[in-house]
């Protein structure tokens, strides 16, 4: 009988809801799961009227009964995803997320066009699990434009990598970026930065940083090799910025990963970022080569922003 009765409600509830009576119809929803707990339908409306109504917190617990009671449950996931993405919870939002879209593939446009759900189908957000995966969890900030607070892009924070009391910052957000080429060459890698330290100060994300909004606003590529100069210079960042105030591009190579990242179109790379001082700038300038035979015959350490220049 308490399963009649609850189907009774849900239908109540549903007629409601049509209706956009929606803190009526969640009465009749959390009433049927009341009677029926396991009633995946009557949890799902439950989400969903609670959602309309405004209780986002509300809706995402009941949204995660839903879909564990009916993991297939397409429209289930996408609630569930609207639901967490509203109450900041990222992690979840994405994983109902992408299996909604694994179920419903053309859902995607729907998608693109939900600001809180749009955030978690860029580069970036697969920049970040692959970073996740190769280097394990990390702690992150977000850094805005000097010029424009809309701007931002977060910087990871990897403590002992690439080796012990190293820390590593690399950026997630650059990835996004898409780089301008000639309608009959190949696309350009996706791509983000890594810059290993074994001073770990604030300054570090900001070269970065400062890095980043650069490239992403001229569309200067980073590939291995390339020198940019006045990045930490531009940073204002006392002697550092004097005796190390260019930065180097190169492989980065010191964390053992495999790279690209993922080949999956589009494919994502890291490049290292290693801050150099104008003498090392002017035997760049003979060639890729020179600077790096120099920077290997005086045993370098690229971690060590210490050094002298």
């Amino acid at each position: 009988m308490s399963q009649q009765a609850a189907d009774a409600l849900v239908v109540e509830a549903d007629e409601l809801f049509r209706r956009e009576l929606f803190a009526d119809a969640a009465q009749r929803f959390e009433k049927a799961t009341q009677l029926f707990p396991p009633h995946p339908l009557a949890w799902k409306g439950l989400g969903n009227a609670l959602l309309c109504g405004g209780k986002p917190h509300d809706a995402a617990r009941a949204f995660d009964q839903a879909i564990g009671l009916r993991p297939t449950s397409a429209t289930a996931l996408w609630g569930g995803a609207v639901a967490h993405a509203e109450i900041g919870n990222k992690v979840m939002a994405q994983n109902y997320l992408r299996r909604a879209l694994l179920l419903q593939p053309t859902w995607l446009d729907m998608a693109q066009s939900v600001p809180s759900l749009a955030a978690f189908l860029q580069v970036s957000t697969r920049a970040a699990d692959l970073i996740r995966t190769a280097f394990g969890t990390f702690s992150s900030r977000t850094y805005r434009h000097a010029a424009d607070a809309q701007r931002g892009i977060e910087i990871a924070r990897l403590l002992d990598r690439p080796r012990f009391a190293h820390v590593s910052y690399v950026t997630i957000g650059l990835s996004n970026t898409e780089w301008p080429v000639a309608p009959t060459v190949r696309a350009k890698p996706r791509v983000e930065l890594v810059l290993a330290t074994l001073i770990d100060s604030e300054v570090c994300g900001q070269i970065l940083a400062n890095l980043a909004f650069h490239l992403a606003t001229t569309g200067f590529y980073p590939e291995p090799g390339v020198m940019i100069r006045d990045v930490v210079a531009a940073l204002h960042a006392g002697e550092l910025s004097q005796r190390l105030p260019h930065v180097f591009i190169t492989e980065a190579r010191d964390w053992g990963i495999r790279l690209p990242l993922d080949d999956a179109p589009p494919p994502i790379t890291l490049v290292r970022v290693v801050p150099v001082s104008e003498a090392e700038y002017q035997i760049w300038r003979q060639g890729v080569p020179a600077i790096e035979a120099s920077l290997a015959q005086r045993r370098v350490d690229l971690a060590d922003l210490r050094r002298p220049g």
